[in-house]
């Protein structure tokens, strides 16, 4: 029961952070999927070149990604989680401050624009680098072979479902809390690592049975 709860909030948990990346100004919520599909039209009220910068997207979520894998065998899981938990905590704190002041001073500073679109990447980053790959098969290492499958199934299931309800409901929070309204992803960041700090064990080059024994422990 523990492993199962452990499972499932992580990708609970994963599955909000990655919806976070698709509403940035007009709705970028998603692990990055969600990001991509909304970034050009994210970009476009800004900079003349939005399709460039949505390349630009794409490629950082495909190069973290692929670090992300490299790192995984030498970092391990548990330490990669709680690094983009708590990146991804800052870059919301950031987004917030940044977007409020662009409100404030009618988005003349082109500087801070420019910082948005950086966040945006650092975003990106942090999710790909922890939470996006890792919640996929944490399933996987926690549970043997007859758990293994439904555990798995549910993970998918909460990963997706929890973009797509996100996704529809970023833009109305956007309209309501405004600028605020990453403080609630910070939020969920902030818990998605407390709870990864204190419930999740690391699964990097450990045995089924090891896993289990510090569950019971």
């Amino acid at each position: 029961q523990s492993r199962l709860t452990a499972t499932l909030l992580t990708s609970i948990l994963a599955a909000v952070l990655g919806s976070l990346q698709i509403g940035y100004h007009t709705g970028n919520v998603n692990a990055p999927a969600k990001i991509i599909n909304y970034s050009t039209r994210m970009f476009q009220a800004k900079f003349d070149q939005a399709k460039y910068l949505t390349l630009g997207v794409g490629a950082v979520n495909v190069t973290f990604t692929l670090v992300a894998f490299f790192l995984m065998e030498r970092a391990g899981r548990r330490r990669l989680l709680l690094t983009g938990f708590i990146s991804i905590a800052v870059c919301n704190l950031l987004m917030t401050i940044v977007d409020s002041v662009l409100v404030r001073t009618q988005h003349l500073v082109p500087e801070l624009r420019s910082l948005q679109v950086l966040l945006v990447f650092c975003l990106i980053s942090a999710y790909e680098l922890g939470p996006g790959p890792i919640s996929w098969f944490i399933a996987a290492e926690l549970f043997d072979q007859p758990g293994r499958p439904i555990a798995m199934a549910f993970t998918s299931m909460l990963n997706w479902g929890g973009k797509f309800v996100l996704a529809l409901l970023f833009p109305p929070l956007l309209k309501v809390c405004g600028a605020y309204v990453y403080l609630l992803f910070m939020a969920v960041a902030l818990v998605a690592f407390a709870f990864t700090w204190m419930r999740l064990p690391e699964t990097k080059g450990r045995t089924f049975d090891d896993i289990a024994e510090e569950f019971r422990g």
